[in-house]
């Protein structure tokens, strides 16, 4: 009887590992067999993916996606292929790709150690870091303690922590919402708070989208308080697909996508990438 059921047992198992998670079908797989390439992206995150003045989707991570379709193609030899397009927010962008309703998340994902099951980064493709939007008439002196200054961040972020940290004398009001970024410039433009604080291409892409001028609304400091790298998110456990985007992200048709995008502050940019660079 035990040898009959340890025998149960071993073939029971070996069904099993004919399901498990690493005999799952990998995202190249996937595609080729149904034909759809399945991505999000989000609404509140310019340049990456915002609403233009005509509420439609657009932004860097929308015409990525146009970029990986075709290289798709050409990699799958497809005669087309169909893109299945979710919005995302930060509160679910993990779980779209852990879930497997997406195959990749493209937006404002800083690359770091602690994330959620089941998912990963590709490699860089943005680097930015914290910066305050302020006004040209707003003078702050960013070495003192900033008493009584009153900063935008958006609540429960890591810049909401770091300000925190290093300007404890300093007057926060949190902003929360797919709409935090949008009110907290707003709010410096109406003299409400003396800065909003965040990424400072998220900063510098939504004073654009409002019409604010660089030379109005300027970013402080120079050089980001913070390094943040960005990544898209894809599954931590299909490395052919990863390859796949990386070499897409590292294509000189992504680098042309890219100055496409942010060439209007590329100044702005490249100092915040160099610095980061030389502080690896």
């Amino acid at each position: 009887m035990k040898r009959q059921l340890a025998s149960f047992l071993t073939s029971s198992l070996f069904f099993l590992g004919l399901t498990s998670p690493a005999q799952a079908e990998s995202s190249l797989e996937k595609i080729q067999r149904t034909g759809i390439l399945s991505v999000a992206i989000r609404e509140d995150a310019a340049p990456f993916g915002y609403l233009n003045t005509n509420n439609k989707l657009q932004g860097y991570c929308l015409d990525f996606f146009a970029l990986l379709e075709r290289q798709l193609i050409n990699k799958l030899e497809r005669n087309t292929l169909s893109v299945k397009l979710l919005k995302s927010k930060t509160a679910n962008r993990f779980s779209l790709v852990a879930d497997g309703i997406i195959d990749l998340e493209c937006g404002p994902n800083t690359i770091r150690a602690n994330i959620p099951q089941h998912t990963n980064f590709s490699q860089v493709f943005f680097v930015t870091g914290t910066q305050f939007l302020v006004s040209q008439n707003t003078s702050i002196d960013l070495d003192s303690d900033l008493a009584n200054i009153k900063l935008g961040v958006i609540n429960n972020t890591s810049t909401e922590e770091f300000i925190a940290q290093r300007y404890p004398k300093a007057t926060l009001r949190k902003y929360s919402g797919v709409t935090a970024r949008i009110r907290g410039i707003q709010a410096v433009e109406q003299g409400k708070i003396d800065a909003m604080i965040s990424d400072g291409i998220l900063l510098r892409g939504e004073a654009q989208r409002q019409g604010l001028s660089l030379e109005e609304y300027p970013l402080i400091p120079d050089t980001p308080l913070t390094c943040d790298r960005y990544g898209m998110i894809i599954s931590d456990n299909d490395p052919e697909w990863r390859d796949f985007v990386n070499s897409v992200i590292a294509s000189p048709e992504a680098a042309a996508l890219s100055n496409s995008w942010f060439g209007q502050v590329f100044n702005s940019t490249q100092l915040s990438s160099n610095f980061c660079q030389s502080s690896q």
